[in-house]
């Protein structure tokens, strides 16, 4: 899997927090971005169609299970914010000490 190196990360409070929306009409390029990197991640069932769904919502849940066993920051809440971001090798979180 090809990681991002410290340059081409942003801060993770930069990053959208995207989370299951079914009224979602159109397709989102943060949410296929999202998609994309969960297939690197081993979810190749995953479609990347830009669609917050159920689907999306439960892989997320399970990648945050999986990153739960090491690292207690990231919470299990099909929610992806700026620590689910940063697990994902997205961002980099900037602290202010």
């Amino acid at each position: 899997m090809q990681t991002l190196n410290k340059e081409q990360l942003i801060p993770c409070h930069r990053m959208p927090v995207l989370r299951r929306d079914d009224r979602q009409k159109t397709a989102s390029e943060s949410v296929k971005l999202l998609q994309e990197r969960l297939q690197k991640f081993g979810f190749s069932s995953l479609k990347a169609d830009g669609f917050f769904g159920k689907k999306t919502e439960d892989v997320v849940k399970e990648f945050q299970e999986r990153g739960n066993d090491h690292d207690p920051t990231v919470v299990v809440d099909g929610i992806v914010g700026p620590v689910t971001w940063q697990a994902l090798g997205m961002c980099i979180i900037i602290s202010d000490r």
